[in-house]
């Protein structure tokens, strides 16, 4: 599914969800967008999620370095920021949002 970001997409440089998001929907393929449409959010929370948060939070500094990124994840959720919650959740959770809104399928009577 997702694969490490090129540096020329600055993911380091990402300073809110929506650009992190975008980030990542661009990076993902066609398949993977209607694969990921078709996930229960049960699958999500537990198997995508153990695959790409490792990715999420390494290639946009969610770990230490990007403050920014992380003050962004706590104004999205309209709490203070609790270390033990993973910003990286919310993250896949709002791009898995936006592909079920771009990419559900349609049964289209002939």
């Amino acid at each position: 599914m997702l694969q490490p970001l090129d540096k020329a997409d600055s993911a380091a440089d990402a300073e809110s969800v929506e650009e992190v998001v975008e980030l990542l929907y661009k990076d993902l393929s066609l398949r993977d967008r209607a694969v990921m449409a078709k996930l229960s959010e049960k699958v999500l929370d537990s198997d995508v999620y153990l695959v790409i948060a490792k990715i999420i939070r390494k290639e946009f500094g969610l770990l230490n370095q990007n403050e920014t990124l992380r003050n962004s994840c706590e104004n999205y959720l309209g709490t203070i920021y609790d270390p033990h919650e993973d910003p990286a959740m919310l993250i896949v959770k709002d791009m898995w949002k936006k592909v079920r809104r771009v990419h559900h399928l349609r049964l289209v009577k002939g």
